[in-house]
Protein backbone atom coordinates (compact mmCIF):
# COMPACT_ATOMS: atom_id res chain seq x y z
CA UNK A 1 0.00 0.00 0.00
CA UNK A 2 1.40 3.38 -1.01
CA UNK A 3 1.52 6.39 1.28
CA UNK A 4 -0.38 8.47 -1.30
CA UNK A 5 -2.88 5.87 -2.53
CA UNK A 6 -6.02 7.50 -3.88
CA UNK A 7 -4.54 11.00 -3.92
CA UNK A 8 -4.02 13.37 -6.84
CA UNK A 9 -0.82 15.41 -6.86
CA UNK A 10 0.00 18.48 -8.94
CA UNK A 11 3.72 19.08 -9.45
CA UNK A 12 4.97 22.28 -11.05
CA UNK A 13 8.32 22.26 -12.80
CA UNK A 14 7.76 18.52 -13.13
CA UNK A 15 9.99 17.88 -16.11
CA UNK A 16 13.38 18.04 -14.43
CA UNK A 17 15.28 18.23 -11.15
CA UNK A 18 13.24 18.31 -7.96
CA UNK A 19 9.94 18.31 -9.86
CA UNK A 20 10.85 15.21 -11.83
CA UNK A 21 12.00 13.37 -8.72
CA UNK A 22 8.88 14.43 -6.83
CA UNK A 23 6.57 13.32 -9.63
CA UNK A 24 8.17 9.89 -9.81
CA UNK A 25 8.15 9.48 -6.02
CA UNK A 26 4.49 10.51 -5.73
CA UNK A 27 3.48 8.06 -8.45
CA UNK A 28 5.36 5.21 -6.80
CA UNK A 29 3.49 5.97 -3.59
CA UNK A 30 0.18 5.59 -5.40
CA UNK A 31 -0.77 9.13 -6.43
CA UNK A 32 -2.09 10.15 -9.82
CA UNK A 33 0.30 12.91 -10.90
CA UNK A 34 -0.44 16.04 -12.91
CA UNK A 35 2.83 17.31 -14.35
CA UNK A 36 2.48 21.08 -14.75
CA UNK A 37 5.49 21.84 -16.94
CA UNK A 38 6.25 24.71 -19.29
CA UNK A 39 8.19 22.35 -21.58
CA UNK A 40 5.55 19.80 -22.62
CA UNK A 41 8.05 17.44 -24.29
CA UNK A 42 10.17 17.29 -21.16
CA UNK A 43 7.08 16.63 -19.08
CA UNK A 44 5.98 13.84 -21.40
CA UNK A 45 9.33 12.10 -20.95
CA UNK A 46 8.77 11.97 -17.20
CA UNK A 47 5.12 10.97 -17.61
CA UNK A 48 6.07 8.13 -19.94
CA UNK A 49 8.49 6.76 -17.32
CA UNK A 50 5.74 6.95 -14.68
CA UNK A 51 3.27 5.11 -16.90
CA UNK A 52 5.87 2.47 -17.79
CA UNK A 53 6.22 1.85 -14.05
CA UNK A 54 2.46 1.34 -13.73
CA UNK A 55 1.57 4.83 -12.52
CA UNK A 56 -0.93 7.43 -13.69
CA UNK A 57 0.34 10.71 -15.13
CA UNK A 58 -1.07 13.66 -17.05
CA UNK A 59 1.04 16.45 -18.58
CA UNK A 60 -0.49 19.92 -18.74
CA UNK A 61 1.71 22.61 -20.32
CA UNK A 62 1.78 25.38 -17.72
CA UNK A 63 3.51 28.72 -17.33
CA UNK A 64 3.16 29.58 -13.63
CA UNK A 65 3.60 33.29 -14.35
CA UNK A 66 0.15 33.20 -15.99
CA UNK A 67 -2.83 32.98 -13.67
CA UNK A 68 -5.05 31.92 -16.57
CA UNK A 69 -2.71 29.04 -17.45
CA UNK A 70 -2.58 27.84 -13.86
CA UNK A 71 -6.36 28.02 -13.49
CA UNK A 72 -6.78 26.00 -16.67
CA UNK A 73 -4.28 23.42 -15.43
CA UNK A 74 -6.22 22.93 -12.18
CA UNK A 75 -9.48 22.63 -14.11
CA UNK A 76 -7.92 19.96 -16.33
CA UNK A 77 -6.54 18.07 -13.32
CA UNK A 78 -9.97 17.95 -11.66
CA UNK A 79 -11.68 16.95 -14.90
CA UNK A 80 -9.22 14.07 -15.35
CA UNK A 81 -8.81 12.82 -11.78
CA UNK A 82 -11.63 14.40 -9.75
CA UNK A 83 -9.61 16.31 -7.14
CA UNK A 84 -6.29 17.87 -6.18
CA UNK A 85 -5.01 16.55 -2.85
CA UNK A 86 -1.36 17.62 -3.07
CA UNK A 87 0.52 20.54 -4.58
CA UNK A 88 4.30 20.37 -4.84
CA UNK A 89 5.42 23.69 -6.28
CA UNK A 90 9.02 23.84 -7.44
CA UNK A 91 8.93 25.56 -10.83
CA UNK A 92 11.99 27.79 -11.30
CA UNK A 93 14.44 28.70 -14.05
CA UNK A 94 17.72 27.66 -12.41
CA UNK A 95 19.82 28.85 -15.36
CA UNK A 96 18.25 32.31 -15.07
CA UNK A 97 18.95 32.43 -11.33
CA UNK A 98 22.54 31.28 -11.72
CA UNK A 99 23.44 33.57 -14.60
CA UNK A 100 21.34 36.73 -14.22
CA UNK A 101 21.01 37.38 -10.50
CA UNK A 102 23.54 39.73 -8.92
CA UNK A 103 24.02 42.45 -6.32
CA UNK A 104 21.17 44.96 -6.37
CA UNK A 105 23.41 47.85 -7.38
CA UNK A 106 24.36 46.07 -10.62
CA UNK A 107 20.98 44.44 -11.33
CA UNK A 108 18.92 45.17 -14.42
CA UNK A 109 15.34 46.10 -13.62
CA UNK A 110 14.02 43.36 -15.92
CA UNK A 111 15.96 40.70 -14.02
CA UNK A 112 14.38 41.82 -10.73
CA UNK A 113 10.90 41.81 -12.25
CA UNK A 114 11.32 38.45 -13.96
CA UNK A 115 12.51 36.87 -10.71
CA UNK A 116 9.50 38.18 -8.81
CA UNK A 117 7.14 37.10 -11.59
CA UNK A 118 8.49 33.57 -11.73
CA UNK A 119 9.26 32.82 -8.09
CA UNK A 120 6.85 34.86 -5.99
CA UNK A 121 3.95 35.67 -8.32
CA UNK A 122 4.14 32.14 -9.70
CA UNK A 123 3.69 30.86 -6.15
CA UNK A 124 0.72 33.19 -5.73
CA UNK A 125 -0.95 31.79 -8.86
CA UNK A 126 -0.57 28.13 -7.94
CA UNK A 127 -1.55 28.65 -4.31
CA UNK A 128 -4.60 30.68 -5.34
CA UNK A 129 -6.02 28.26 -7.87
CA UNK A 130 -5.02 24.97 -6.26
CA UNK A 131 -6.05 26.43 -2.91
CA UNK A 132 -9.54 27.20 -4.20
CA UNK A 133 -9.97 23.59 -5.26
CA UNK A 134 -8.72 22.35 -1.89
CA UNK A 135 -11.18 24.64 -0.12
CA UNK A 136 -14.01 23.01 -2.05
CA UNK A 137 -12.73 19.61 -0.92
CA UNK A 138 -11.89 20.82 2.62
CA UNK A 139 -8.62 18.93 2.49
CA UNK A 140 -5.18 19.12 0.94
CA UNK A 141 -1.45 19.49 1.48
CA UNK A 142 0.54 22.25 -0.19
CA UNK A 143 4.34 21.91 -0.26
CA UNK A 144 6.17 24.99 -1.48
CA UNK A 145 9.85 25.19 -2.35
CA UNK A 146 11.84 27.96 -0.69
CA UNK A 147 15.62 27.82 -0.18
CA UNK A 148 18.29 28.07 2.49
CA UNK A 149 19.51 31.11 0.52
CA UNK A 150 16.51 32.99 1.92
CA UNK A 151 17.45 32.01 5.49
CA UNK A 152 21.11 33.03 5.38
CA UNK A 153 22.90 35.82 3.52
CA UNK A 154 24.26 34.86 0.08
CA UNK A 155 26.09 37.58 -1.80
CA UNK A 156 25.01 38.05 -5.39
CA UNK A 157 21.58 36.40 -5.12
CA UNK A 158 19.60 39.47 -4.13
CA UNK A 159 16.58 39.01 -6.40
CA UNK A 160 16.27 35.27 -5.80
CA UNK A 161 16.58 35.55 -2.02
CA UNK A 162 14.04 38.37 -1.91
CA UNK A 163 11.53 36.37 -3.94
CA UNK A 164 12.07 33.16 -1.98
CA UNK A 165 11.92 35.13 1.27
CA UNK A 166 8.44 36.12 0.17
CA UNK A 167 7.60 32.45 -0.32
CA UNK A 168 8.71 31.75 3.26
CA UNK A 169 6.51 34.54 4.65
CA UNK A 170 3.61 33.44 2.46
CA UNK A 171 3.91 29.86 3.72
CA UNK A 172 3.21 30.95 7.28
CA UNK A 173 0.36 33.36 6.56
CA UNK A 174 -1.33 31.08 4.02
CA UNK A 175 -1.07 28.15 6.43
CA UNK A 176 -2.81 30.21 9.11
CA UNK A 177 -5.57 31.20 6.72
CA UNK A 178 -6.19 27.74 5.27
CA UNK A 179 -5.98 25.64 8.43
CA UNK A 180 -9.63 26.14 9.48
CA UNK A 181 -10.66 24.61 6.15
CA UNK A 182 -8.51 21.49 6.42
CA UNK A 183 -5.64 22.56 4.15
CA UNK A 184 -2.02 22.38 5.28
CA UNK A 185 0.83 24.51 3.89
CA UNK A 186 4.54 23.81 4.44
CA UNK A 187 7.78 24.78 2.72
CA UNK A 188 11.00 22.89 2.16
CA UNK A 189 14.33 24.73 1.97
CA UNK A 190 16.97 22.81 0.03
CA UNK A 191 20.54 24.05 -0.23
CA UNK A 192 22.65 22.89 -3.16
CA UNK A 193 21.08 19.87 -4.90
CA UNK A 194 22.66 17.91 -7.76
CA UNK A 195 20.04 18.79 -10.37
CA UNK A 196 20.82 18.99 -14.07
CA UNK A 197 21.64 22.74 -14.23
CA UNK A 198 23.97 22.51 -11.22
CA UNK A 199 26.12 19.86 -12.89
CA UNK A 200 27.86 22.71 -14.71
CA UNK A 201 29.74 23.22 -11.44
CA UNK A 202 29.60 19.75 -9.96
CA UNK A 203 31.32 18.22 -12.98
CA UNK A 204 34.33 20.44 -12.27
CA UNK A 205 36.41 18.91 -9.42
CA UNK A 206 37.54 22.24 -7.98
CA UNK A 207 34.06 23.73 -8.05
CA UNK A 208 32.57 20.56 -6.53
CA UNK A 209 35.09 20.69 -3.69
CA UNK A 210 34.28 24.33 -2.98
CA UNK A 211 30.53 23.71 -2.97
CA UNK A 212 30.86 20.53 -0.94
CA UNK A 213 32.82 22.46 1.71
CA UNK A 214 29.65 24.43 2.44
CA UNK A 215 27.76 21.27 3.50
CA UNK A 216 28.26 18.81 6.34
CA UNK A 217 26.91 15.87 4.34
CA UNK A 218 27.43 14.99 0.67
CA UNK A 219 25.54 17.19 -1.78
CA UNK A 220 22.24 15.34 -2.21
CA UNK A 221 20.51 14.22 -5.36
CA UNK A 222 16.87 15.22 -5.89
CA UNK A 223 15.91 11.64 -5.00
CA UNK A 224 17.48 12.11 -1.56
CA UNK A 225 15.44 15.25 -0.85
CA UNK A 226 11.98 14.23 -2.07
CA UNK A 227 11.25 11.58 0.59
CA UNK A 228 10.66 14.45 3.01
CA UNK A 229 8.36 16.07 0.46
CA UNK A 230 6.41 12.80 0.22
CA UNK A 231 6.09 12.84 4.01
CA UNK A 232 4.69 16.39 3.97
CA UNK A 233 2.29 15.44 1.18
CA UNK A 234 1.02 12.38 3.04
CA UNK A 235 -1.35 12.03 5.98
CA UNK A 236 1.64 11.07 8.13
CA UNK A 237 2.34 14.80 8.54
CA UNK A 238 -1.25 15.65 9.47
CA UNK A 239 -0.12 17.60 12.55
CA UNK A 240 2.26 19.85 10.58
CA UNK A 241 1.47 23.16 8.90
CA UNK A 242 3.18 26.53 8.54
CA UNK A 243 6.59 24.90 8.83
CA UNK A 244 9.80 26.02 7.11
CA UNK A 245 11.89 22.87 6.79
CA UNK A 246 15.56 22.92 5.72
CA UNK A 247 16.57 19.76 3.87
CA UNK A 248 20.09 20.95 3.27
CA UNK A 249 22.84 18.42 4.08
CA UNK A 250 23.80 20.53 7.09
CA UNK A 251 24.27 23.79 5.15
CA UNK A 252 22.67 25.93 7.88
CA UNK A 253 24.23 24.08 10.80
CA UNK A 254 27.69 25.65 10.77
CA UNK A 255 29.87 28.54 9.67
CA UNK A 256 33.34 26.95 9.67
CA UNK A 257 33.59 23.37 8.43
CA UNK A 258 37.24 23.56 7.43
CA UNK A 259 38.46 25.65 10.37
CA UNK A 260 38.97 24.15 13.82
CA UNK A 261 37.74 27.22 15.68
CA UNK A 262 38.16 25.82 19.20
CA UNK A 263 41.77 24.77 18.60
CA UNK A 264 42.52 28.15 17.09
CA UNK A 265 41.15 29.81 20.22
CA UNK A 266 43.64 27.87 22.36
CA UNK A 267 46.68 29.50 20.72
CA UNK A 268 48.48 31.54 23.34
CA UNK A 269 46.02 30.60 26.06
CA UNK A 270 48.70 28.80 28.12
CA UNK A 271 50.66 32.05 28.26
CA UNK A 272 47.72 34.16 29.35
Amino acid sequence: MGRLDGKVAVVTGAGSGMGRAGSVAFAREGAAVVLAEIDAARGETVAAAIRADGGRALVVPTDVTSGEAVAAMVERAVAEFGAVDVLYHCAVDVHFVNHRDTRLTEMDDDVWQRMLDLVLTGTFHVCKHVGRQMLRQRRGSIVLTATTDALIGVAGLDAYTAAKGGVIALTRSFAAGMAPDGVRVNAVCPAFVATEPQMLWLDDPAARAAIQSLHLLPIPSPEEVVPFVVFLASDESSAMTGGIHPVDAGYLAFKAASVDVMTAMQVGKEDA
